[in-house]
């Protein structure tokens, strides 16, 4: 089934995005009174799953009202450009299912896409998240730019580069979540925050699977596939000089792992001088992970138990939406600490999955640490966990995060994520 869906990735990625453009259009289409003359959703009531789905779309017609405020023309024109675009992807999908001889058409179709799509969810965050939806357009761009150019990048410091993207997305979660919570004084829900985030992510994964089918394209054109190293023999100018365009070291900037890993064997050292004792050789920093990662995953688990007996009263009844929302985000920090479970064992098992293993402690920490910030210096009831387990994943989550950064990836499979 994976060889399958491998070998059909880009027109499968067609069709999702496809069937994305085409639901928004039509939505825009329908809603285009509402979203030109924007009403407030305050007033809704949520007493079941549909109410809640409801709320969503509300809160979507909002968000495009802050666009298309007072220009119905502009937002039919848009609904329909949408509705067509949705039409075409589903004819591009079926077109690269039966020939390849339109690719290079395509890549720059989905290039282009996927930057329009990115400047698309930036202007709409900015009605949200204010300046902060810069930070969010800059990781999307070194994002975009590590795919576009991976093959450039040497394997064995794929570390680094990924620690350096999840660096730009860190920054960015932390200030726009902190933009958001700021302005929940100023009239906005819970149900705002949680739809908003939904939505934004929703569309930030279409845009990178348009782009993931552009670089695939690409690659299979060798448009985008690293040169092949020429001996030194005579060459033209011209040859000459389109060599030098892509003789250029980018690793050079990425080796800043290796102070980091000198860092960490002297302060090991220097514990094991101090105590005077020698390590232990069947003692393996994946054990601690384990052990760690165990508690970590109790301590939510415990909280998310807790929610379900509030929230599952019936079929998602419930007299406050404010448990709604902090259920979905602690099943979103459950799931999260239930994958770096799997990764770490993986780690322990089979020696592979280090970087999917970063990934996802690195979003865990940021979650329950954001979470945290928020909870001690903004005056607002969103908080997913109360204070003393707040603080316990936070210290349960830093030294998981710590070891997994010093941690050296071994192993060939370990450089893909």
């Amino acid at each position: 089934m994976y060889t399958r869906f491998n070998d059909h990735k880009e027109t499968i990625a067609c069709s999702l995005l496809g069937i994305f453009f085409l639901i928004q259009g039509l939505f825009i289409l329908i809603n285009y009174k509402g979203i030109t003359t924007p009403e407030s959703g305050s007033n809704e009531k949520v007493k079941n799953v549909f109410d809640f789905i409801n709320i969503f779309f509300i809160e979507l017609r909002n968000i495009l009202g802050v666009v298309f405020q007072h220009s119905p023309l502009i937002t039919i024109l848009t609904g329909v450009i949408l509705v067509a675009l949705g039409g075409l992807m589903f004819k591009f999908s079926r077109v690269m299912n039966r020939t390849t001889y339109y690719d290079r058409h395509f890549i720059v179709f989905f290039f282009s896409l996927t930057f329009l799509m990115f400047i698309w969810t930036t202007v709409l965050m900015s009605n949200v998240y204010g300046w902060t939806s810069i930070l969010f357009l800059v990781a999307f761009i070194v994002h975009m730019i590590y795919n576009v150019f991976n093959e450039y990048f040497d394997k064995k410091y794929r570390k680094a580069h990924y620690l350096v993207i999840l660096f730009f997305y860190a920054v960015a979660y932390f200030f726009t979540q902190n933009s958001v919570y700021n302005n929940i004084d100023s009239g906005l829900r819970p149900t705002d925050v949680l739809s908003i985030n939904m939505y934004f992510t929703m569309t930030w994964i279409l845009g990178l699977l348009s782009l993931s089918v552009g670089v695939f394209l690409s690659k299979s054109e060798n448009i985008l596939k690293r040169p092949v190293k020429e001996e030194k023999n005579e060459m033209s100018r011209v040859a000459s000089r389109r060599k030098l365009k892509f003789d250029v070291d980018v690793n050079k900037y990425f080796k800043f792992m290796q102070p980091i890993y000198n860092f960490r064997d002297k302060i090991i050292q220097k514990f094991y001088d101090f105590f005077e004792i020698q390590p232990v050789k069947w003692i393996r920093v994946n054990y601690i992970e384990l052990v760690l990662g165990i508690l970590t995953l109790l301590v939510i688990f415990l909280e998310f138990n807790n929610r379900n007996n509030v929230v599952f009263e019936g079929l998602f009844k419930i007299s406050n939406i404010k448990y709604m929302y902090e259920w979905f985000n602690l099943a979103l920090t459950f799931v999260l600490a239930l994958l770096y479970i799997v990764f770490t064992i993986l780690n322990t098992v089979r020696n592979t999955a280090y970087n999917r293993q970063m990934i996802i402690i690195v979003a865990l920490w940021l979650k329950v640490t954001t979470s945290l910030f928020i909870t001690l210096f903004r005056d607002v009831e969103l908080s997913i966990f109360i204070l003393p387990l707040n603080f316990a994943l936070v210290l349960l989550t830093t030294p998981l995060l710590l070891m997994s950064i010093f941690k050296t990836f071994r192993g060939e499979k370990d450089e893909e994520a």
